[in-house]
């Protein structure tokens, strides 16, 4: 009981630094785990419960889960370790009905899925947003059916549609 009384508190403290910040959520810096943890505050607009914050030294990444509201699901929000930049967010179960705002001038999540949703009929099996290391773009990726939509991140173009 006090785990979870001290953990509320931690994560309200998280969320109330987080509405008084104005930095970047995908932009580098220098914290650790609190850091990881107000940066997926800032994304889901404190919606949501984190589950688990994992540090993984092997592929050097943290990576932080989030039992969105609702039957949301699970989304998993990756960050470098060295400098906790965002390197990919995904959502690991459906119903995929939640808000994502990514920041640093990217579309927000519901954007995204409006633009794939209307390139492509069917429902969402997978989707993430990542930073694409040919290009070194941002792009939404939607497995929708046997098809997978990517878009541009920054503006909501379709870049590709694959079937």
């Amino acid at each position: 009981m006090l785990k979870h009384i001290l953990f509320s508190l931690f994560l309200s403290g998280t969320i109330l630094l987080t509405a008084c910040s104005e930095s970047s959520t995908t932009a580098p810096t220098s914290g650790g785990q609190d850091d990881v943890i107000s940066k997926t505050t800032t994304m889901t607009k404190g919606s949501g419960s984190v589950v688990s914050t994992i540090k993984n030294d092997d592929t050097q990444h943290w990576e932080v889960r989030v039992d969105m509201p609702g039957d949301g699901g699970i989304v998993k929000f990756e960050y470098q370790l060295n400098s906790n930049e965002l390197r990919e967010v995904k959502g690991l179960s459906s119903s995929f009905e939640y808000e994502i705002e990514p920041g640093n001038g990217l579309i927000n999540y519901s954007s995204a899925k409006s633009i794939a949703l209307g390139a492509v009929n069917g429902s969402i099996i997978e989707w993430k947003l990542e930073k694409d290391v040919s290009d070194n773009m941002w792009q939404f990726r939607f497995d929708i059916g046997t098809s997978e939509v990517r878009i541009n991140a920054t503006n909501g173009n379709i870049l590709r549609i694959k079937n």
